[in-house]
């Protein structure tokens, strides 16, 4: 997920990908945009100016993008419009550009770039920006999909060859790092083509008329379409949302589309006027040949055998399959020992990926947590045998998850709500009451490896193709972030200088946080030494505390300044039984306020009663019986030179029962 944040060093006017207003810096005088993947539209609801540079493609989807509650209360009937998020706004802002055209585009009165847009190899409409002027030159990737094939096509483009011959060098590559490490299982992944030929290898071995639910949880998948459309001669039904924005794409008109079996409700008359065509647009949406209109891979009709509609939406074969005979078709990112990677988050989703065709038990106590569960909402004897037997096969056969495909099918049609903990265990329980087999099904998800965005690997061909100045990355964990994520270990032996920009920031907050461990550990062990030879000193030799009247009481000076101090060590006018004594966390409130709460509950002749005179000297003090209040406001003002632990400590309020109380 991009945690870019907009700016470019080299060209500090526009922005790209980000679009909050941030302090310290002047208004963008143009901004882009790369792709319409949620984490790249920060703050673009609220946008109002300047223009909006993106490809055509991007553009049409973005001026249809509903939000998930808007088109579902809307598909319910709940809704008597549509509620287009970026209709509005982004009408008049937003400006396509053409693929792989350089454009002139003036940001103020001689101050002018060049900007060429790139396919990203990534989803529909998805691009790089090359980004050149004042002697400056930058490739911005947002999110790509580096295979070697695509990175040797780039190097072939008229544009880029400077860059890849070596006449010229980018100043910095701003680099799609999702998956940069060096680690396993993100170092390879299979090709896209790779695991295409594997879905289709698996669909062939079902019988004709098996129907088949591709999972498509957000843009990207356009190719596995068109692929499995042609493979299978079935055209692929969308729900009404997404075929108005795929339609869009086409330079079709309405009544055109309408006629193939897309239903649209509206022209795309902008695009048609712009004068720029999508590529992929014919494969998807259909085309006209001589004086026929050939359809496309994508329809608005539900009796075909590819389905890719959004749940929930009133599909009368996704929504309505209670006997779960429909096969799932899921991507992955690729597998590692045994395991399946999921793309959850990754590129935008921010897990949307369906999340209710699966358990993940995680260990054998969880699964008897959920067993005690069951015990208690199935009274059906049977039906707990068979549930019990489901989830000790699942433990049996090593795995981690649980397949719920049928259960949950069958149960919960339409739910598009997170699915509780009871739920769970009524859909299982009354499959089984029912007499279903509760043995795990097989063979009802496909799952195949295809990756939208780069592995490590594949990152370093990219980089080795430009040999660029500098690398920053556009996304980062700083919160988990150490040299081994840095650009220069990661990539620098592909750079043609030792910049690293990026890095250089980066170690600067690294070196902060290691301080500030090493302090913590530092005081967390001073503490418990001070504390420890404390107790020792006033063990051997405690003091009396010297009587003061509660007017001549002075506040310490740390309420004011630091949040850790040292109490006075000196006890009257003597320097006699000086010990080291505990810090204390002084609270940042008013002395003021506490004394005259404490005065407005306690007189001075009764405090001054039990702050007793000091007896003589190695006579050993009688603990006065005072309030935990009472004891932190002397405490804190360091009365006496003394601290909590020489007035008693703090009594504990709670009962006895509340103490030996176990936290859950």
């Amino acid at each position: 997920m991009s945690t870019f944040k907009g700016i470019l060093a080299e060209f500090p006017h526009i922005r790209i990908d980000y679009f909050r207003q941030q302090s310290g810096h002047k208004a963008p005088l143009a901004c882009f945009l790369s792709h319409v993947h949620s984490d790249h539209l920060a703050g673009l609801e609220s946008f109002r100016a300047p223009f909006v540079y993106c490809s055509a493609a991007t553009r049409e989807i973005l001026l249809r993008l509903e939000k998930y509650h808007y088109r579902v209360n809307y598909a319910k009937g709940l809704l008597e419009s549509r509620h287009v998020t970026y209709d509005r706004s982004m009408c008049k802002l937003a400006k396509p550009l053409p693929m792989d055209t350089p454009t002139t585009i003036e940001l103020a009165p001689g101050n002018n770039i060049r900007v060429t847009l790139l396919d990203a190899n990534h989803c529909i409409g998805a691009v790089m920006f090359l980004i050149e002027g004042d002697g400056k030159a930058i490739l911005y990737t947002g999110d790509i999909r580096a295979e070697p094939w695509w990175v040797n096509s780039l190097v072939q483009n008229p544009m880029l060859l400077p860059y890849t011959l070596g006449v010229r060098r980018l100043d910095c590559l701003y680099l799609d790092t999702t998956f940069a490490t060096r680690s396993e299982p993100y170092r390879e992944f299979p090709s896209k083509a790779e695991g295409i030929r594997e879905l289709l290898e698996k669909v062939s071995e079902y019988p004709q008329d098996t129907i088949f639910y591709f999972h498509s949880w957000t843009f990207g998948y356009e190719n596995v379409w068109i692929a499995l459309s042609a493979f299978l001669n079935s055209q692929i039904h969308l729900d009404d949302y997404r075929a108005r924005m795929y339609g869009s794409l086409s330079t079709l008109e309405k009544k055109q589309l309408r006629e193939i079996g897309l239903h649209v409700p509206s022209d795309n008359k902008s695009l048609r006027e712009s004068g720029l065509e999508i590529r992929e647009a014919p494969a998807l949406c259909g085309f006209r040949n001589g004086n026929h209109i050939q359809p496309g891979c994508l329809t608005s009709r539900e009796s075909v055998r590819i389905h890719s509609c959004e749940r929930g939406m009133g599909c009368r074969v996704i929504d309505c399959d209670k006997d779960a005979k429909t096969v799932h078709i899921i991507p992955i990112i690729t597998r590692a020992n045994g395991a399946e990677i999921a793309e959850l988050g990754a590129g935008g989703g921010k897990g949307d990926l369906d999340k209710k065709e699966e358990l993940d038990t995680g260990s054998t106590a969880d699964v008897g947590k959920l067993l005690e569960l069951c015990a208690r909402f199935i009274e059906d004897e049977e039906a707990l045998s068979k549930v019990s037997a489901l989830l000790q096969q699942t433990v049996n056969e090593g795995g981690n998850r649980l397949n719920l495909d049928m259960h949950l099918q069958q149960g919960s049609q339409g739910n598009q709500d997170a699915l509780s903990l009871q739920t769970l265990v009524s859909v299982l329980g009354s499959n089984a009451s029912k007499g279903e087999d509760t043995k795990q099904p097989r063979n009802t998800t496909i799952r195949f490896p295809y990756s939208r965005h780069s592995s490590y690997s594949e990152l370093c061909g990219f980089v080795e193709a430009f040999k660029p100045m500098d690398v920053f990355p556009c996304t980062v964990d700083e919160d988990s972030w150490t040299p081994v994520f840095s650009m220069r270990t990661l990539f620098g032996t592909f750079c043609s200088r030792n910049v690293f920009r990026h890095d250089a920031e980066m170690m600067e907050l690294y070196d902060l946080k290691l301080a500030y461990k090493k302090g913590r550990k530092q005081h967390r062990e001073e503490t418990q030494r001070d504390t420890q030879m404390t107790d020792e000193a006033v063990t051997a030799s405690p003091v009396e505390p010297k009587h003061v009247p509660l007017e001549e009481t002075k506040p310490a000076q740390s309420f004011e300044s630091p949040d850790f101090v040292t109490p006075p060590t000196t006890v009257g006018d003597t320097k006699e039984n000086i010990t080291p004594t505990r810090r204390v966390q002084i609270p940042r409130a008013s002395p003021t306020s506490i004394a005259t709460d404490l005065e407005s509950s306690l007189d001075s002749s009764a405090l001054g009663t039990m702050l007793a005179t000091p007896s003589s000297k190695g006579t050993k003090r009688k603990r006065q019986q005072f309030s935990n209040r009472e004891i932190a406001y002397h405490a804190a003002i360091g009365t006496h030179g003394l601290t909590w632990s020489d007035y008693g400590g703090l009594i504990s309020t709670r009962s006895k029962a509340d103490q030996e109380e176990q936290e859950l």
